[in-house]
């Protein structure tokens, strides 16, 4: 069988030597592999990966994945696409995430994918630049990156891995990348933790509120995806509000509030959100009436103001 697709992963080593730790192998070639297997998903392109047995070096180890599918094209982009994502740094000298994570640029992430799907069934060649980026900096991704290079950092004897695309004839195809040892540190994360996204808009039909103690959560129904959550209210003016009946609490009352949620990495890469905390309530709406708490008007004021500097600093 002949295989049009490879990839080569070689491990340097800085001594005469070609054995190598098999749990730090296998490790290093799941994230691989779910990389790769992530990347075809994404845009839609079938392929079957095989071990191919490599030749003997004295100095390093080499991994040779030959790749097959319905489109040669197609395969040869999205190996190129995982080399650039694998190489591209995670983190900068102080160990601090080269770029903030946002929902928008989830959001802008999807419309990219979708738009690059779209081309490359058009015979695109080439990976888009800004797509690379999205994806460098996508905690899944980087999830990936950050077990692989923890796990050959912990192998003393690797100085550098090298990356390749090979053609059927393990020829040189598009390039060699490569990650030299003192670099590997800018790749791994120094915590599974997330940068809490805070919902703006975010609407809550209450089920149980809890107004006795503030250790004990409320359950409710969250408007985005329709979910049940468990979150701690924090606005205390609003739980006074109620205490004092100055707010009843009725079945299906609903607040638009502003809701932080905690998130970390699994170790799959997924996101997982850990704590839901509503900061402010904005107002309260049962059946058709609707009352916007003395809190709430503040913020609102607040967001118009921020809006309007916006504003008169784009045109200003």
């Amino acid at each position: 069988m002949k295989f049009l697709n490879k990839l080569e992963l070689r491990y340097v080593f800085n001594e005469k030597s070609n054995y190598m730790d098999a749990v730090i192998r296998n490790r290093c070639e799941k994230e691989i592999l779910t990389m790769i297997r992530a990347l075809a998903d994404m845009l839609d392109v079938r392929l079957m990966i095989y071990n191919e047995p490599a030749a003997i070096a004295a100095d390093n180890y080499r991994e040779i994945w030959a790749v097959a599918g319905e489109n040669s094209r197609c395969i040869s982009v999205i190996l190129n696409l995982m080399m650039q994502v694998l190489v591209r740094k995670t983190l900068s000298v102080g160990g601090q995430p080269l770029g903030e994570r946002s929902a928008d640029d989830e959001a802008l992430l999807q419309r990219e994918t979708a738009l690059f799907r779209k081309d490359l069934k058009l015979k695109a060649q080439g990976v888009p630049h800004r797509l690379v980026e999205l994806l460098s900096t996508s905690p899944r991704f980087c999830k990936y990156k950050s077990n692989f290079f923890e796990a050959i950092k912990g192998f003393p004897k690797i100085s550098k891995i090298v990356i390749r695309e090979l053609n059927e004839n393990n020829r040189l195809r598009s390039g060699s990348l490569e990650v030299k040892r003192d670099q590997f540190d800018y790749y791994i994360l120094r915590t599974d933790d997330l940068p809490p996204m805070v919902d703006q808009k975010a609407t809550i039909e209450i089920i149980s509120p809890v107004l006795s103690d503030a250790r004990y959560r409320w359950k409710g129904i969250y408007n985005k995806g329709g979910i049940t959550i468990d979150f701690y209210m924090q606005d205390e003016d609003f739980k006074r509000q109620m205490i004092d009946d100055k707010i009843a609490f009725a079945s299906g009352m609903c607040i638009d509030c502003v809701l932080e949620i905690s998130r970390r990495l699994s170790e799959l890469g997924e996101v997982v959100n850990t704590c839901y905390v509503v900061r402010t309530v904005v107002r309260t709406r049962v059946d058709k009436m609707e009352i916007i708490t003395p809190q709430g008007k503040k913020h609102l004021r607040k967001m118009q103001a921020e809006q309007e500097q916006l504003t008169l600093d784009l045109f200003g």
